[in-house]
């Protein structure tokens, strides 16, 4: 009995220490991604997480290790959705991958300041941001190769498909920044930018009539 009640207290404890470092970490993605890396503090994110900045210092030792595990807490969220989803064809799975990027404000948010900081901060922050985006990168690619094996997907450079769909989504994420993106510009929801993204992945540029041409000669 007494060895069942240390494993329910040691339960219990474990999940109060993950709640509240979940806590803070959303904190410091909201402060990070309104405020920069530079200009914001302790103090102001634990105030976000309703902590206090010494409780903050009990589960991060540094503002430097707040960013880096909020970048490493992103990838392992983009990665997991990646590797987990399902759908019935290549145009639904490219179409709800897109759809999924395009539409998360907090995704686009925290993939602008790691741009930002990545090219600016020290040695330590870019390290471990460019590992982040890497996973990712590796998630995407991992994934294509699966659906290349499997048939769905024809046999191309996995590395470059992922690559390039990193690329596209970073770049609508800088776009959407500017106001050059978004549902409250034009009123297409995300769910059909994917879909329009999928077309031109899948389907080209060019005409019928243009391919049947270039398979003539």
């Amino acid at each position: 009995m007494a060895l069942d009640s240390e494993i329910k207290t040691s339960g219990r404890r474990k999940r109060r220490i993950a709640a509240r470092k979940a806590q803070i970490l959303k904190a410091a993605e909201t402060v990070f991604s309104q405020k920069g890396y530079e200009r914001a503090t302790t103090r102001e994110i634990a105030k976000a997480a309703d902590v206090s900045e010494g409780t903050l210092y009990n589960y991060f030792g540094s503002k430097s290790d707040l960013l880096e595990a909020v970048a490493k807490s992103f990838a392992h969220d983009i990665v997991n959705e990646i590797t987990n989803l399902e759908a019935d064809n290549l145009a639904d799975m490219m179409a709800e991958l897109l759809a999924a990027r395009l539409r998360s404000g907090r995704e686009r948010r925290l993939l602008m300041l790691f741009l930002f900081e990545a090219r600016l901060s020290p040695d330590v922050h870019r390290a471990s941001i460019q590992k982040a985006v890497q996973q990712i990168i590796d998630a995407m690619e991992k994934r294509f190769s699966r659906e290349i094996e499997s048939g769905v997907m024809r046999p191309v450079d996995p590395a470059v498909a992922a690559r390039t769909i990193s690329a596209t989504v970073m770049g609508f994420a800088a776009l959407y920044e500017m106001g050059q993106y978004g549902q409250e510009r034009n009123g297409i929801s995300p769910q059909k930018w994917g879909e329009e993204l999928t077309d031109l992945f899948l389907n080209g540029l060019q005409t019928a009539e243009d391919c049947s041409v270039e398979d003539e000669e």
